[in-house]
Parts: C-alpha cells; structure tokens; sequence
C-alpha cells in the first residue's frame, strides 16, 4: 500500500468567515466533521463547497470532482445549480463534475467510499461529501447493539481517512446533534468521528443568528457568524 506526498492545499468554501476559522478553507487529505441540529445548515454548506471545489477545477467530462453521498434524500442538484448561478459561475459545468451517490445501508455506504477508492472515473475527485454520515448507523443499529453500532462506524471511518490521506482528497462529513441536557448540544457518536477529524464545527442557530464553532483543534472554540443567501452560506 502506498500514499501520495501531498502539499498542504485548502479548498475555499466560499465563506471567508468560515475560511477564517478553517485557517483557510476544508484541508485536502483529511476529515472535515460539521455537526448541528436541523436547519443549521450543514447540507447548505456541504452544497457549497461542491461548488467551490468544482469552480477552480478544469472542465473534465466523465470525471467527477465532487462525490456527494446521500445518506437521507437531501441532494438537491438544483440548488447546487442555484448557489453557482448567484456567484456568477457556470452551472453546467459544476453539475457536469458532481455525482450524487444515493445510500441508505451502512453497506451502500462502504461500498461507495470503495468505489471512489477504486474506480478511475474518479481518478479526479477532490472533494467527497457524506451527508449525514451516522444516519444509517442509527437506524441499522439498535439500543442493544451499540457496542456493534460503535465497532462498525470506527471501521468506516478508517476507510474515509485511508482515502483521504492515499487520493488527497478532502473528506466533508455532516452529523446530527443530540441534547445533553445542562451540557448543551453534544454530536452524535461524536467520540468515534473526533477520533478520525481534524476539524470539527458545530453548527447552530440562535432565533435570527446563525454560528459555526471550530471545536476541534480546541482553540479557545473560536466562533464566527455566518448567513445563508441564494448565493449559500455568506
């Protein structure tokens, strides 16, 4: 097994706050982890990011530069198309370099990541998106079975860093948030992903006020405020 030697290269979100906190935009060859409760918007800037990551990269046909693993029905090409258009980019050519992935096993989901390891139509993937990543964890696994729930996403989560670190690719996942009670908002099964990141965000909405927190590396949690426009997150 081999791994690539790869610069240290960011990929812009197109959010110079969220660039900010990022120290410059989603890191190639690593995990990105985005965390928050519904609404947040997490997909919105997973949307995003496909954008940005599609715009800076030369016209290819029948290569994707964007893999988006749909784990709950939420890819929206439209919108997609939507935040290009409002940025002045060419929409054709970013829908043309994104492929949708539709999972919803934790089997479609390994097989998946295996595809983007193995097949040479995404010899050019720089960016590979699972939204949602613990979705079919937490539906496959029961109460019971949590210990097993624990084992198997571990094991997932190694293949992603694998791939990320032999492709370079940067690997964006969302996850859903849980109440702690008196502690707060606390991500799900986010002991096994802070494990395998390295960043982690937490997303979250206050009435009118949109935050993202840069959890991980703990840096004084250093937060910015952000807005989600036609144009996506701002």
């Amino acid at each position: 097994m081999s791994f690539k030697k790869h610069k240290i290269e960011r990929i812009t979100t197109g959010s110079a706050n969220i660039d900010m906190l990022l120290g410059g935009g989603l890191p190639i060859a690593s995990i990105t982890d985005v965390y928050g409760a519904a609404g947040t918007g997490k997909t919105q800037f997973a949307f995003q990011s496909v954008v940005m990551t599609c715009e800076k990269m030369p016209k290819s046909k029948l290569r994707a530069h964007a893999v988006f693993v749909d784990c709950t029905g939420s890819f929206r090409p439209e919108r997609i198309a939507e935040i290009a258009r409002s940025r002045s980019f060419n929409a054709e050519k970013i829908l043309e370099t994104t492929y949708g992935i539709s999972v919803r096993t934790v089997e479609d989901q390994r097989r998946a990541s295996q595809r983007v390891e193995s097949d040479t139509f995404f010899s050019h993937c720089h960016l590979l998106v699972i939204d949602d990543v613990t979705a079919n964890f937490v539906s496959e696994f029961k109460d019971e079975d949590i210990a097993s729930r624990q084992t198997s996403l571990s094991m997932y989560m190694r293949q992603l860093a694998y791939l990320a670190c032999r492709k370079g690719i940067s690997v964006l996942l969302t996850n859903s948030a849980r109440s702690r009670g008196d502690l707060g908002e606390g991500e799900s099964t986010g002991e096994i992903l802070s494990q395998f990141s390295l960043h982690r965000m937490h997303f979250e909405r206050k009435d009118r006020q949109r935050m993202a927190t840069l959890m991980q590396p703990d840096l004084n949690k250093r937060r910015v405020k952000f807005e989600i426009e036609t144009s996506g997150v701002v």
